[in-house]
C-alpha cells in the first residue's frame, strides 16, 4: 500500500484497508471509532480528521504486526508542536488493539519531569490496580518483585535507603516482559521531550531488548522544545526501528481540513492560500484558525472568514483565553486548576482546587470540552499541551504559586503519592508547615528508593529551606541530604553530615547517617572521604555502643585498605583492638568483623600466609549471615581477596559463590560488583581464565552503575586474561580505557593493577624498558603500603621486573629481585608464587635455563593449592629445555602435559605456546579446536553450566541481566559447537572434561 506526499488520507479508510491486509475477520469500524476520526461530512464538534497521514498509519500498522508476533518494535514519532503526533498515538492505540494486544499509554509532562519514575508508573499503575490476586502473581514473579512495593503499596519511609537505578530498571524490564506473556503490548508514551530521567533511563533500557518480546513502544518527542535536546531522548530515538515525521498538511489537505471545520464558509481560494501560508499546514494552528473564525461568525461579524487571524504563538495564546473567558468565570477557573494540577487529573480534585461545587465544575467541564480546550470532560487533561501552556503562562505568578501550594495540600489530605506532592511543593509559595517538610522529605526517601538520589537531594534542599522548630528534625534532613548527595556524586555531603551532626544526640540516628553515608563513598570509589566519615563514627560511639564503634572501626580498616601510607596504622590499630576480644567462639558480629581485617591486612603484608587463611575463614564462619547481620560488604569482599592472596583460591571462590547467589536474590548489583571482582582473582589463581574473564565483566558492569571502590583493579585482571588469551589488541584497548581512570593521589595504591597489567603487555610486545619501569612502580606502591605479600598481584611482580630487566641486559639485577620473590614466597608459604618465581629464575640462567630449577618448579606447582596455569608455563620451559638437550621423548611428555593444562584453562595464547613447542619437538599434537568446550568463549561457557545445571532461559537471563533472545543465541552456539541436542547431553560433556564448572555463581 503505497501513498503519494500530496494524498488525502480520511484514517477510516486507511485502516480498513490496513484491517482487510492483517485480519479479515475484523471490519475498520473499530478503529474510527476509537480514534473518533469523522468523515467530513461529521459533526464540527468533533475532531478533524487524520489527513494525509497514510504512510505513517501503514507503518505503524506494520510495526505493530511484528510486534504482537514476538519481534519487538519502537516507533518514535518526531515533529513540531501541533503538526498532529498525538492524533498518530490514538490511532496506534486503535491499531493495537485490534490486534488483540493490551495498550498500555502514558504522558509526559512539563511540570512533572522532577517526579522520579512518573512516566513509566502512569504507564504502570493502572494496570496494576486492575490486575487480580492470580495475575499479580504471575505478573511480580522473579525478578519483577523488586517493583512490587512501588507499584502496589507506599514505600515503607523508615530511612533513606538508595535502591541501586541498575536494578530498578532491570525489574521493571521483567515487569515488562511478565505482563507480555499474556496478551502482546503496546506501549504508548507522548511528549517524551518532557519524561523524568529514570523514566527515558527505562525506556532505553527496555528499548535496547525488545527483540524478543511481543512488545511494541510508540513514542511522540516535540522537536523545536529545549527539552527535546536532550542525551536519552537521542539515544532513545536511536534504538527506534522507524522514526516518523508527518509533514505539513499540503493546500489540498488544508481544503479539505477547512471545509470540514468551517462549512459554512464558502470555497474560497484566497481564503485557503492565506489559511495555508499563515499556519504553514500545521494541523492544530488550523483548527485554531478556523475556531477563531467561528467565533467571529457566532458574535455576528460582517465579514467573519475575510480575514485570517494571527497564528503567532502569543496571538494563539491570546485566542485561547478569548474562548475560555467566553466561557465563564467558572471555565477560567477550572482551566487554570487543571494547568497546574499537571497532565490528568480527576473532576473532584480540579474543582476543589477552583473553589468550585462539583455540579458547576462539571457545567464547566463539558463547556471547555465543548470547545476543545479539554480533551474530554471526565479524566480532565487539555486537547493540546499548547492550550495548557497557554492557561498556565497566562495564570498570574503569584497565584500560580498559591495554586500549587493549594495543589499540594489536597493531594497530601486525599493521600496521593508524596512525590506528585512534592512536585506542587516546588513550585508552590513558600512555606513553613510541618506537613510540607515532611512531604518533600517522604518524596526524597521515595526518590532514594527509585535510584534518582539527585532528585532527593533538590527535595531536601527545598525542606532545608524551611524553618524547623526541632533541632533534630533539621538534622535528619541534614542526614538524608549529606547520603543523596554522596551517592550523586557531589562533594558537599561531608559539610551537611558534620552540620547535622552538632544537631542531634540521637546515637541511633547518628549512627545510621554515617554508616550509610561511608559505605555510600566508599563503594563509589572515594574512600579518603569514606575513612573520615568511618573515624568519626568510631571516635563518636566509642564510649557508648562498642559494638556500634567496631562496626566503625571496620569500615575504617576497609577504606585504609586503598590509601597511601594509611593500611599500616590501621593494622596496628586493628591489633590492639583485637587483644581485647574474648575467645573465637563467643565474638559478636562486629569483633568478627575486625578479626577479618585483622587477617586481610596481615595476609598484604605478614608471612605464614596459612595461618592468615585460617583466621579469615574462622571469623567469617557463614559468611552470608554475617554479610545479612552487618550490611557490611566491604569487610567480606576483602576476606575474599585475603583468602586468594594466602593461596587459598578454592575457598575465596566458594565464598564468593555464596555472597554472589544471596545478592542476586536481593537485587544489590553494587556488592555483585564488588563481590565479583573478589571471584575474578579466585578464578584467575585457580587458573580459570574463562571464568576470571566474565566475573571482571560482570565488575566493569557494575561500574556503569556507580560502583567505582577498586577501580582500575577489573580492568587490570581482564587484561591479564585478554593477554593469557593472546587477545592483544583488545588488552591494549582495555588497558587505554582504564588509564583514563587511574587514581590520583590518596588513593595511587590501585593503580598497581593497571601497571602491573600493562607491563606483562609491554613485556610480550618486547618493550622491555618500559615493562619494567611498570612492574617496578608496582612495587613501589605496595611497599609503601609494606604489602610484602609476592602472590598480592596473583604474579610475582618481582620476577616479572626481572625478566625485562634480563632481557634489557641487566641480569645481575634481575636476579636480585627474583631470589627476593623466591625467599618471600618461601617465608609466606605461597606454592604458585614460588612456583613462578623458580621458573623466571632458571630462565635467567647463563649460557641455558637451569632444569634444576626448572623441575623444582614443577614440584612445587604440582601442589593442590597451586594453579595449574602457572604449571602449564613451566612445563612448557622446562619441555623445551629438554628437547634443546637431546631429551626429545622426555620433551614431548612434558609438553603434552603442559598442553593439556593450558586447554583446560583456557588460557590460548599459553596452549598454543605448547602447541607450537610440541610440533618443534617432531611430535604431531592435536589441532587447535574449533568444536568441544575449548571452542567456547566464556560467556558460552558460564551459560552452558546454568544451563546444566537445570536453569531456564528466563531464569539465565534475570541472573546475567541478559535478554532471553540473547542467552537462546549463546545456548544454539554452545549445542553447535558440542555437536549435542539436549541438556542432557550438554551435563554429559561438560563431565568429560573432567571439571563442571560452577553455574551458580555469576
Amino acid at each position: 500500500m503505497l501513498y503519494t506526499q500530496g494524498e488525502t488520507t480520511d484514517l477510516p479508510g486507511v485502516l480498513e484497508d490496513a484491517a482487510r491486509e492483517v485480519q479479515p475477520e475484523q471490519g475498520a469500524a473499530s478503529f474510527a471509532e476509537k480514534v473518533d476520526m469523522p468523515t467530513p461530512e461529521q459533526s464540527t464538534d468533533n475532531p478533524a480528521p487524520l489527513l494525509e497521514r497514510g504512510r505513517e498509519v501503514e507503518a505503524i500498522t506494520r510495526a505493530v504486526r511484528s510486534g504482537t508476533r514476538g519481534d519487538g518494535q519502537m516507533l518514535l514519532i518526531e515533529g513540531p508542536s501541533g503538526i498532529g503526533k498525538s492524533r498518530l498515538l490514538a490511532a496506534a492505540q486503535a491499531i493495537g488493539e485490534d490486534f488483540g494486544a493490551e495498550v498500555l499509554t502514558t504522558c509526559g509532562g512539563e511540570l512533572e519531569q522532577e517526579f522520579p519514575l512518573g512516566l513509566a508508573l502512569r504507564l504502570l499503575e493502572t494496570r496494576i490496580a486492575r490486575a487480580s490476586q492470580v495475575e499479580l502473581e504471575a505478573v511480580f514473579r522473579g525478578h519483577a518483585a523488586l517493583v512490587e512495593p512501588m507499584l502496589r503499596r507506599p514505600l515503607h519511609e523508615t530511612a533513606t535507603a538508595l535502591t541501586d537505578e541498575f536494578v530498578l530498571l532491570h525489574s521493571l524490564y521483567w515487569l515488562i516482559a511478565n505482563l507480555a506473556e499474556e496478551r502482546p503490548l503496546v506501549l504508548i508514551a507522548d511528549d517524551l521531550q518532557w519524561g523524568d530521567e529514570l523514566s527515558l533511563r527505562f525506556l532505553l533500557y527496555l528499548a535496547q531488548r525488545l527483540g524478543d518480546l511481543p512488545v511494541i513502544i510508540v513514542g511522540a518527542v516535540r522537536t523545536g522544545d529545549p527539552a527535546a535536546e536532550n542525551e536519552l531522548v537521542a539515544r532513545i530515538a536511536l534504538q527506534a526501528s522507524h522514526t516518523l515525521q508527518p509533514a505539513e498538511l499540503s493546500r489540498d489537505a488544508v481544503k479539505e481540513l477547512l471545509h470540514t471545520l468551517l462549512p459554512d464558509a464558502d470555497d474560497n481560494d484566497a481564503l485557503i492560500d492565506e489559511s495555508w501560508a499563515a499556519t504553514r499546514g500545521n494541523p492544530f494552528l488550523l483548527r485554531e484558525l478556523a475556531t477563531a473564525m467561528d467565533s467571529r461568525s457566532a458574535v455576528g461579524a460582517a465579514n467573519p472568514y475575510g480575514a485570517v487571524p494571527d497564528t503567532a504563538p502569543e496571538s494563539v495564546t491570546r485566542s485561547v483565553m478569548l474562548r475560555i473567558a467566553r466561557l465563564g468565570d467558572d471555565a477560567l477557573a477550572l482551566a487554570r486548576a487543571v494547568a497546574v494540577l499537571g497532565t490528568s487529573t480527576s473532576l473532584v480534585t480540579a474543582a476543589e482546587l477552583s473553589g468550585l461545587d462539583f455540579a458547576a465544575a462539571t457545567v464547566a467541564a463539558e463547556r471547555l470540552a465543548a470547545a476543545q480546550i479539554f480533551a474530554s470532560a471526565a479524566n480532565l487533561s487539555f486537547y493540546h499541551p499548547m492550550i495548557r501552556a497557554a492557561v498556565y503562562r497566562k495564570f498570574p505568578s503569584n497565584e500560580r504559586a498559591r495554586c500549587h501550594l493549594e495543589a499540594a495540600k489536597l493531594l497530601r489530605a486525599s493521600e496521593a503519592d508524596m512525590d506528585g506532592v512534592a512536585v506542587h511543593l516546588m513550585r508552590g509559595a513558600p512555606t513553613d508547615s510541618e506537613w510540607a517538610r515532611t512531604a518533600l522529605h517522604s518524596a526524597a526517601k521515595s526518590a532514594a528508593r527509585k535510584g534518582a538520589p539527585s532528585a532527593a537531594a533538590g527535595y531536601l534542599r527545598r525542606a532545608l529551606t524551611m524553618q524547623h522548630e526541632d533541632p533534630r528534625q533539621h538534622a535528619n534532613l541534614l542526614i538524608d541530604l549529606g547520603i543523596m548527595e554522596a551517592a550523586a556524586g557531589e562533594t558537599n555531603s561531608l559539610v551537611h553530615l558534620e552540620s547535622a551532626l552538632e544537631l542531634i544526640d540521637e546515637p541511633d540516628e547518628q549512627a545510621r547517617a554515617m554508616y550509610a553515608l561511608g559505605q555510600t563513598l566508599f563503594r563509589y570509589g572515594r574512600p579518603a572521604e569514606a575513612l573520615t566519615v568511618f573515624r568519626k563514627g568510631a571516635d563518636t560511639f566509642t564510649h557508648t555502643d562498642r559494638d556500634l564503634a567496631l562496626r566503625f572501626e571496620a569500615g575504617y580498616m576497609a577504606s585504609a585498605a586503598y590509601l597511601v601510607d594509611r593500611p599500616h596504622e590501621a593494622h596496628q590499630r586493628v591489633s590492639a583492638l583485637a587483644t581485647t576480644f574474648p575467645a573465637q567462639s563467643e565474638l559478636t558480629s562486629a569483633e568478627r568483623l575486625l578479626i577479618l581485617h585483622l587477617a586481610v591486612f596481615r595476609a598484604m603484608s605478614e608471612p605464614r600466609s596459612a595461618d592468615h587463611a585460617e583466621l579469615v575463614l574462622r571469623a567469617l564462619g557463614d559468611s552470608v549471615k554475617l554479610w545479612r547481620e552487618t550490611s557490611d560488604g566491604m569487610t567480606i569482599s576483602h576476606a575474599i581477596l585475603a583468602l586468594t592472596w594466602c593461596g587459598r583460591a578454592q575457598d575465596a571462590a566458594e565464598v564468593a559463590d555464596s555472597v554472589l547467589t544471596d545478592a542476586r536474590m536481593r537485587g544489590d548489583s553494587l556488592i555483585f560488583a564488588e563481590i565479583s571482582l573478589a571471584r575474578s582473582m579466585a578464578m584467575y589463581s585457580l587458573g580459570r581464565v574463562s571464568e576470571a574473564m566474565v566475573d571482571a565483566q560482570a565488575a566493569i558492569i557494575g561500574m556503569k552503575r556507580g560502583w567505582n571502590s577498586t577501580v582500575p583493579a577489573p580492568q587490570g585482571i581482564l587484561a591479564y586474561c585478554l593477554i593469557d588469551r593472546g587477545e592483544l589488541e583488545q588488552a591494549a584497548e582495555v588497558l587505554h580505557d582504564a588509564e583514563a581512570q587511574l587514581r590520583s593521589r590518596e588513593t595511587r595504591t590501585l593503580n598497581v593493577w593497571f601497571y602491573m597489567a600493562r607491563g606483562r603487555l609491554r613485556l610480550l610486545q618486547s618493550d622491555f624498558h618500559g615493562a619494567s619501569d611498570d612492574f617496578l612502580r608496582v612495587g613501589k606502591l605496595l611497599e609503601n603500603n609494606r604489602f610484602h605479600n609476592p602472590g598480592y598481584m596473583l604474579a610475582p611482580w618481582r620476577s616479572l621486573a626481572g625478566r625485562a630487566l634480563h632481557a634489557a641486559g641487566r641480569t645481575e639485577a634481575a636476579i636480585e629481585l627474583i631470589d627476593r620473590d623466591i625467599e618471600l614466597a618461601r617465608q609466606f608459604g605461597l606454592c604458585s608464587t614460588l612456583g613462578s618465581a623458580l621458573r623466571e629464575r632458571a630462565l635467567v640462567a647463563s649460557p641455558n635455563p637451569e632444569i634444576a630449577l626448572l623441575e623444582e618448579s614443577v614440584t612445587v606447582l604440582e601442589s593442590a593449592e597451586s594453579s595449574p596455569l602457572e604449571l602449564a608455563r613451566t612445563l612448557i620451559e622446562l619441555g623445551s629445555a629438554q628437547r634443546r638437550i637431546g631429551k626429545k621423548v622426555r620433551s614431548r611428555e612434558t609438553l603434552r602435559e603442559a598442553l593439556d593444562l593450558a586447554h583446560r584453562s583456557g588460557a590460548t595464547a599459553v596452549e598454543r605456546q605448547a602447541h607450537q613447542e610440541l610440533l618443534v619437538s617432531g611430535a604431531r599434537p592435536r589441532r587447535q579446536v574449533i568444536h568441544g568446550l575449548n571452542a567456547l568463549t566464556p560467556s558460552e561457557q558460564r551459560i552452558a553450566a546454568l544451563f546444566a545445571d537445570g536453569l531456564t532461559t528466563r531464569s539465565i537471563a534475570e541472573t546475567l541481566y541478559l535478554t532471553m533472545s540473547t542467552v537462546e543465541w549463546h545456548r544454539r552456539n554452545i549445542y553447535r559447537k558440542l555437536d549435542i541436542d539436549s541438556r542432557d547431553a550438554l551435563r554429559a560433556a561438560l563431565d568429560s572434561d573432567g571439571e563442571h564448572p560452577t553455574g551458580t555463581s555469576v
